[in-house]
């Protein structure tokens, strides 16, 4: 995974959506203690700069250093970079202990994994019974009917073809990605929930987020 932005870090950071204050106020609402969460495949941080207003400490991680390079810098967040294929003794070292975390997110990455290795790590870190994991993703912007239309030429007809195969768990707003975790309390399923997220682009700005 980490070969794949290694090239755009400054454009990933500067370019790409953070995510609507409702999605973290949905999750942590979820995780009885707000000690701790680990935010996997962090990238430049999007996501981990939300949860470090919600939680006393974040850890951080990426394959990627250029990306972690960009990454916004804030006291309770620790960044640390992981190699693509972590040990369990790499998980206790660079992450943290069994049973410590009260949460793990992982945002717009989770198809980049091998699902049974990071299942197997976050059952391992998180806190027993409380503990949360969640994931997220976001497709294809709606701006306007012109835009929206050469944009889906670009994304679906003329790019899609280049794409990681890994992409379609993606494509599908990973509903049916494999998912052996247990529906949070207070709701009858593990998801998908919807969650809408607004921002002023000008042309220059758009453009920077399709070459990120």
């Amino acid at each position: 995974m980490a070969e794949h932005f290694a090239n755009q870090g400054k454009e990933y950071a500067d370019s790409r959506p953070t995510y609507p204050p409702q999605l973290f106020q949905f999750i942590a609402s979820k995780t009885p203690s707000h000690h701790l969460a680990w935010d996997v495949a962090t990238g430049t941080g999007q996501a981990a700069k939300s949860l470090a207003t919600l939680y006393e400490n974040v850890i951080a991680t990426d394959a990627s250093e250029k990306q972690l390079e960009f990454a916004a810098k804030l006291p309770n967040i620790r960044y640390q970079h992981t190699p693509s294929t972590m040990s369990m003794t790499e998980l206790e070292q660079l992450v943290s202990p069994q049973g410590t975390i009260d949460l793990v997110t992982i945002a717009q990455a989770l198809h980049w994994l091998d699902l049974s290795t990071f299942y197997k790590q976050v059952n391992w870190v998180l806190k027993k019974p409380h503990g949360v994991i969640a994931i997220w993703c976001y497709t294809s912007p709606s701006i306007n009917d012109a835009v929206d239309a050469l944009h889906n030429k670009l994304y679906s007809f003329d790019a899609r073809p280049h794409w990681d195969p890994r992409r379609e768990l993606l494509e599908d707003n990973y509903r049916n990605i494999n998912f052996p975790f247990e529906p949070v309390e207070g709701v009858d399923h593990t998801g998908p929930f919807e969650f809408e997220a607004e921002t002023v682009m000008d042309v220059d700005d758009f453009l920077n987020y399709i070459r990120s």
